[in-house]
């Protein structure tokens, strides 16, 4: 009975002793807190206000939430906004990151969770980029301003908006030619390359072109006829081209894209969107260097392979002479689609892709673009 007793009074020490270390009973480690629904990289419209919709646990007792701006000059972080949580187990709370704080192109935030009695401190951090700072006055029905290297839509007007392009669809065409591995090869024209509208080259059938003079051909006077020997000596024919481009344009991510042509006659269902054919140049401008010198030509000469034709193409482009940090673009106009342009414009170490659709004449696609290539010059490269 005494060792009974005995046991039972030591099973007792060795469990108080599990609460207590000399007289003291242990704390409960705190929970580790998580702040969930932010993403890293947000953007929206400068004139308006961002809201976000956050979670929160534990939130037991009420947790304080700070939202704050990094300030460059300081370097530090500095408070915009105090919340508090609900007493709950898990807090949604409605985040707003104001308008007034959003003045510059990109602000660096953290979400920061105050220590309780039971929960760690915690934060998160993620950027807004704000879209059209200050509106331009635009002729063109669609705009787009994007940062090649930052990956992120800077200036928006109807960007994603479904229209016509015309001939920016050859920069998709220029795109497979590249992408091919048959750029030093050459096409013979066919009956159908000669007898397209706006060939600009007065193609005879039979003759050859090196597919390096019909690239430039196609970005230079926008020849149409040079867009479909590209096809069919890449693919054997215009249709199996343009299944590629539909494919390629998928693998690019474009959601508002559809050819039926390479070159960009109006067509039914042949269709684009101000925001896509940036992407489409922010992908091969980078990657491509005869592309990027082919773009920043003013002319080209050349001899057709069989007839030993001579030609010169020349450029379209009127902002040659504009600035320096022009780099060269693709000119587009159809009855339908109006006056295009999609030009690629380098600024304080970036690389930006602007893109106008819909102008009603040449000279507003012209003045568009300056005005777009302005608003870089202002705002695209500034920080908070």
């Amino acid at each position: 009975m005494m060792k009974k007793a005995l046991s039972f009074i030591l099973t007792a020490v060795i469990l108080l002793s599990a609460f207590t270390v000399y007289g003291e009973e242990i704390e409960t480690p705190p929970s580790k807190t998580v702040i969930s629904g932010v993403a890293s990289e947000l953007s929206a419209p400068a004139g308006k206000d961002l809201t976000i919709n956050i979670s929160i646990a534990p939130s037991n007792g009420g947790r304080e939430v700070l939202l704050q701006l990094y300030n460059c000059d300081t370097k530090k972080y500095q408070t915009v906004q105090k919340l508090q949580t609900e007493d709950e187990d898990t807090a949604k709370l409605k985040v707003t990151i104001p308008k007034n704080k959003r003045k510059r192109r990109t602000g660096w935030w953290k979400i920061v969770v105050e220590k309780s009695d039971n929960a760690e401190s915690a934060f998160v951090k993620f950027s807004v980029t704000s879209t059209n700072i200050v509106t331009k006055k635009l002729s063109s029905g669609s705009a787009c301003i994007y940062c090649i290297e930052d990956k992120k839509l800077i200036y928006d007007k109807n960007c994603h908006k479904r229209r016509k392009q015309a001939s920016t669809t050859k920069i998709m065409t220029a795109t497979l030619l590249l992408e091919s591995g048959k750029y030093n090869k050459s096409a013979k024209v066919s009956k159908k390359a000669a007898k397209t509208p706006y060939g600009y080259l007065n193609m005879k059938v039979g003759d050859r072109y090196t597919n390096k003079s019909l690239l430039y051909a196609l970005m230079l006077p926008s020849s149409n006829s040079a867009a479909v020997s590209i096809a069919e000596g890449v693919s054997g024919s215009t249709t199996k081209f343009v299944n590629k481009m539909n494919a390629r344009a998928k693998t690019l991510g474009l959601k508002d894209t559809h050819f039926v042509t390479p070159h960009g006659l109006d067509k039914k269902n042949h269709y684009s969107s101000a925001y896509d054919i940036s992407l489409i140049m922010a992908n091969i401008y980078p990657k491509s260097k005869v592309f990027r010198k082919v773009i920043a030509s003013r002319s080209y000469s050349f001899k057709t392979q069989k007839l030993k034709l001579k030609k010169t193409v020349k450029t379209k482009d009127k902002l040659k002479d504009y600035s320096s940090r022009h780099k060269g673009g693709k000119t587009g106009y159809t009855s339908g689609a109006g006056y295009c342009f999609s030009g690629v414009y380098k600024y304080g170490g970036k690389t930006y892709v602007v893109t106008v659709l819909g102008a009603p004449n040449s000279n507003s696609r012209w003045n568009d673009m300056k005005s777009l290539y302005k608003y870089i010059d202002s705002y695209a490269a500034t920080k908070y």
